[in-house]
């Protein structure tokens, strides 16, 4: 999956979140990677459009080929009717076509739990979280079924194999109600949580993978400036400030393991099929967690009705269900996200 310096084989990746402003379940945020095999061995001076170069095994649109995979912004899939479904379908097809599972080698994640290791998150410690538990118990695909998967996971290697395109993997981190307050309260500001998180995958995107890489981002808040952050994440490393503006700031940084590209754009889920992919994988796996808290609850404080976690739904959700936390053992700011 890593490839020589400058011209054997690029890197493009994309990075999101999904659960920035809710405040019930995870803050969830995480990069995808796709490897690229430049034509007369040079890397391309920009990214290709991927979904032009998958375009026989993905698509942009919600309507379309069922068989093919519909790659976009989450927050355009999740509210159909079959949206969980499709966010599945899309992540654990990329991810089961990296295990090589569609070629009859590793098998694809059947877990949770499993999925989270893949995607280099332990899993163990939401055990200790009462309403998450063992997630080890938790199968995967739960809105699909695994034939599904596996078909979609060979079309992709092989319109891969004939565009010289591979999935090259993905990194998430699911910052959990205790860990993202804990972070909040050491930083005073919950876009300092993000930005801290965005260090921790931008160094462990860069590590994964020798070579050049270019990496596109959604804009983080209110920023137009991203020089510390990077910084940060490459400490001691040359940075050249490119562009630096509202609508588009792009930075190079040279690291050790090769040069680095950075861009931060609005939407950048709508120019990037990275960035969608990481927007659908991020929301897959808030949404899963979402799911255990509301089982969790449901199963305990009769009648209550599953929340999504934001706004007033989540306000009304806590009303119903505070009265029962001190029978349930518990703590409230263990349960509320405190930004």
């Amino acid at each position: 999956m890593t490839g020589g310096r400058e011209g054997a084989v690029v890197i493009v990746a994309g990075l999101d979140e999904a659960g920035y402003g809710p405040k019930l379940g995870p803050l969830t945020v995480g990069w995808t990677a796709f490897q690229l095999a430049p034509a007369r061995g040079r890397a391309p001076a920009t990214p290709p459009c991927l979904w032009e170069k998958l375009g026989a095994a993905v698509r942009g649109q919600g309507d379309g080929d069922p068989a093919k995979l519909w790659v976009a912004d989450s927050k355009a899939i999740k509210p159909r009717k079959d949206g969980l479904k499709q966010l599945e379908l899309a992540l654990l097809a990329f991810v089961g076509s990296r295990a090589g599972a569609a070629r009859g080698g590793a098998p694809a994640p059947a877990t949770l739990a499993a999925l989270l290791e893949a995607l280099g998150q332990p899993a163990a410690r939401y055990a200790e979280i009462p309403w998450y538990g063992d997630l080890g118990g938790v199968r995967v695909p739960a809105w699909s079924w695994s034939g599904e998967v596996a078909a979609r996971a060979l079309r992709l290697v092989e319109c891969g194999a004939r565009a010289g395109v591979t999935f090259a993997g993905a990194g998430v981190r699911v910052l959990d109600e205790h860990v993202y307050n804990r972070q909040v309260a050491a930083t005073q500001n919950k876009a300092a949580v993000l930005g801290d998180t965005f260090v921790d995958l931008a160094r462990q995107l860069r590590a994964a993978f020798e070579g050049p890489i270019d990496l596109a981002c959604d804009k983080q808040g209110g920023r137009a400036a991203y020089t510390d952050l990077l910084a940060r994440a490459f400490p001691g490393c040359p940075l050249v400030v490119d562009h630096e503006e509202p609508e588009l700031s792009r930075y190079r940084v040279e690291t050790p393991r090769g040069p680095l590209r950075v861009t931060f754009r609005p939407e950048a889920e709508r120019t990037s099929l990275p960035v969608a992919l990481a927007s659908m994988m991020c929301k897959y796996l808030r949404e899963m967690f979402m799911l255990r808290l509301n089982e969790w609850f449901g199963a305990r404080v009769p009648g209550i009705e599953p929340t999504a976690g934001y706004g007033s739904d989540a306000t009304r959700w806590l009303v119903d269900v505070q009265p029962a936390l001190p029978r349930l053992g518990v703590p409230l700011d263990a349960l509320v996200r405190s930004r």
